[in-house]
């Protein structure tokens, strides 16, 4: 690195010192899996929005490319800088301020470094209720959650992170502030520029604050969990709940034997909620937010437990489901989402200690009806490639939602004879063929930017280009993510 370039950074004037010393880059250049590593010639912290917008104004004059970087928590190296390049990272760890919440239009305008956990506290001690749910809610950052367009839990009745965004505040990689904070429902004026943002990955710019919506607090939830031995009950399950409370079910979320054996291995002190490890299970979350289901009736019961064991009762009548079980308090509910929360971290300490090689993460979708199809074609497909290897997968069934992960054999070269490419586009392929999708919430990154260009209809993804160039001509912002080139 130059001292002229030491220079012109420290010229910019920032409130919290850059640093250019490698040593204290390590946390920020390895994503979270640890499956890509690159190199940063400096990481800022800007504090505000005008200090993202001088950053970015000076990038795009002495054409350095930017990577904008939250929590660091993502699965697909979209926020890690390619090695190549020696990029600017932008960390907005430093962009956590809370701008206000509204409590008659029930929205809150946070900034992009706010952490997720720290959202949900602070709203629901007014009584309000942010949705959005992940296993890295303790760590990400809302910025990235919008730049992922994040899924999570409660997808059913909510949405995903674009449903939840009423408005964003946004610097162009010229410098420029785009302005579209709001919290109106409704704003028919044009294109909603703001969903080209949300989602892009920190392609087009960087999102600097939100305005999202907020609902009531749940005065009651309840959490529940049915063996259903195989997909076809489980889908079965929540098309009967679908039915029956339409507007109730917060999360319905598959977790089959797999699943449990891993999370068994992997999670101190696991309590099952069954007796044996499940061959096929759901986890269900119900709320309601009125209190004529979460008060005791005049019968001394609460309505809500009410409905939940009826339908879970002629469920087991009808042969959907084979044993269930509902939480009976906080702790045992904190305990059960605990273990789907710690999905991720299980798979983690499971490849590093069972001596598979390999483990192919996928995170895929698919309609409703072609899940167990799909499952059984990609088995058979799995299976001519390498033997003994294991498929772990789960996810959230209530919007087709499967992380479909599979351990190689622990076999060289890689746990597939040295084929883990070839299986995984092929896995994509049978994705296709059933309608679905090979990316459902994790977004792109560096991980699958070859399969957006083979399976993203072409003119859809010559549109993106198009979008990215007139944004971004010098490609200064994230290069080497989304698109293999431009």
């Amino acid at each position: 690195m130059n001292k002229s370039f030491i220079k012109k950074i420290n010229d910019l004037s920032l409130k919290i010192k850059p640093i250019f010393d490698k040593s204290d880059h390590i946390k920020y250049v390895t994503d979270w899996r640890g499956n890509f590593h690159g190199q940063a010639s400096v990481i800022l912290k800007p504090i505000n929005t005008e200090e993202v917008s001088i950053i970015l104004k000076f990038a795009n004059e002495n054409n350095v490319s930017v990577v904008p970087q939250g929590g660091n928590t993502g699965l697909c190296g979209g926020a890690t800088p390619i090695d190549e390049m020696d990029s600017i990272i932008i960390s907005t760890e430093k962009l956590n301020k809370i701008r206000g919440i509204n409590r008659s239009s029930k929205s809150i305008t946070v900034e992009s470094g706010v952490i997720l956990s720290d959202i949900h506290t602070n709203v629901e001690k007014l009584d309000m209720f942010f949705p959005l749910n992940l296993g890295a809610k303790g760590s990400c950052m809302i910025g990235g959650n919008l730049s992922t367009n994040a899924g999570g839990v409660n997808v059913l009745k909510y949405g995903n992170t674009r449903d939840l965004c009423l408005g964003i505040e946004t610097v162009l990689p010229d410098g420029k502030i785009l302005d579209l904070l709001s919290d109106l429902k409704k704003d028919n004026t044009g294109y909603d520029l703001k969903n080209i943002f949300i989602g892009a990955e920190g392609t087009l710019g960087i999102i600097t604050a939100a305005t999202l919506k907020l609902f009531p607090l749940p005065k009651l939830s309840i959490t529940a969990f049915a063996e259903t031995n195989n997909i076809s009950n489980a889908i079965k399950l929540l098309n009967f709940f679908l039915n029956e409370l339409p507007n109730g079910i917060e999360a319905f979320e598959l977790m089959p034997k797999t699943f449990w054996e891993v999370a068994s291995n992997n999670i101190n002190n696991i309590n099952l909620p069954l007796k044996e490890i499940p061959k096929m299970g759901v986890l269900i979350e119900i709320s309601s937010s009125s209190s004529k289901d979460s008060e005791p009736n005049k019968n001394g019961f609460i309505p809500l437990y009410e409905k939940l064991e009826s339908l879970l009762s002629f469920a087991f009548e009808k042969s959907i489901i084979s044993d269930g079980t509902i939480c009976k308090n906080q702790l045992e509910r904190n305990q059960l989402w605990h273990i789907r929360e710690s999905a991720a971290e299980s798979e983690k300490k499971e490849l590093e200690t069972t001596g598979a090689i390999k483990c192919l993460k996928h995170d895929i979708s698919l309609p409703l009806e072609n899940i167990e199809k799909f499952h059984l074609e990609a088995q058979k497909m799995i299976k001519s490639f390498a033997h003994n290897t294991r498929t772990i997968f789960f996810g959230h069934l209530g919007d087709g939602n499967l992380h479909y992960n599979i351990f190689g054999n622990g076999l060289e070269p890689d746990g597939f004879n040295n084929k883990s490419l070839e299986v995984t586009d092929n896995l994509y392929q049978i994705v296709k063929n059933f309608d679905g999708s090979f990316s459902a919430e994790h977004g792109i990154g560096q991980l699958r930017k070859k399969s957006l260009k083979i399976h993203k209809n072409p003119v859809a993804y010559n549109l993106m280009k198009q979008i990215k160039l007139q944004l971004d001509p010098s490609n200064i912002m994230n290069p080497g993510k989304i698109f293999s080139n431009l």
